[in-house]
């Protein structure tokens, strides 16, 4: 597949430099890292450049998702999102609670009431863990309704939590990858999981992701 280098460094610097931003501001805005910035922008980017390079342009340029990486293949115009509510749309308000996600918090609670000081950062562990998988889906709803907006509040609420390594036993793993994705924080992912994030975005729905908080969000 052919790249349209000299057509994407005119796009991409045009964007910038219209909305007053120098690179160092776009990386900030969930953008590429300053080094790849100068190679797009002199037509230098490599035929295999990561998927994600792509993301982190739609996002910090306010793209419809897909725009950087058509504009770079095929040489054609990103798509702004000038046609999304610029508020912050919520999301959800309620799911439902399993009797199997809500055991592991109460455990970790009763592990931290008796822990010694030696065994504290294990039970905070735990604590956490059961924590995160209750919050989960709440957080990856939110980010999927407010893709492609810049908001202080999710920057502020969650941009460190989504910078941090994910490990490669956590048993949530594949949701907070999703959610890194869904923010442009995830880093040196592989095609494939980008094109299975990407369809699980786009399976979302426009209701889904309309501003319309929905009441109760079932887990499979």
């Amino acid at each position: 597949m052919g790249a349209h280098d000299e057509f994407f460094a005119r796009v991409v610097q045009q964007h910038r430099q219209r909305r007053g931003l120098s690179m160092q501001q776009v990386h900030a805005l969930g953008g590429p890292a300053a080094p790849t910035q100068i190679d797009a922008e002199g037509q230098r980017l490599r035929e295999n450049v990561r998927p994600s390079t792509f993301d982190k342009y739609d996002t910090a340029m306010r793209w419809v998702p897909g725009s950087a990486m058509a504009a770079y293949r095929e040489g054609r115009e990103p798509i702004p999102l000038s046609d999304e509510p610029t508020e912050f749309a919520p999301g959800t308000t309620a799911i439902t609670l399993d009797l199997d996600q809500l055991l592991p918090l109460l455990d970790a609670q009763r592990a931290l009431h008796a822990a010694s000081v030696a065994e504290l950062p294990e039970a905070m562990s735990r604590l956490d863990a059961a924590v995160s998988a209750l919050v989960g889906p709440f957080v990856t709803d939110m980010l999927e309704r407010n893709r492609g907006r810049r908001l202080p509040l999710i920057e502020i609420a969650f941009g460190e939590a989504l910078s941090a390594p994910v490990a490669d036993d956590d048993p949530q793993r594949e949701e907070r990858l999703y959610r890194r994705w869904l923010i442009g924080r995830a880093q040196d992912l592989d095609e494939e999981t980008v094109a299975r994030f990407e369809q699980r975005y786009r399976s979302r729905g426009a209701e889904d992701r309309s501003n319309v908080p929905a009441s109760v969000v079932k887990r499979p």
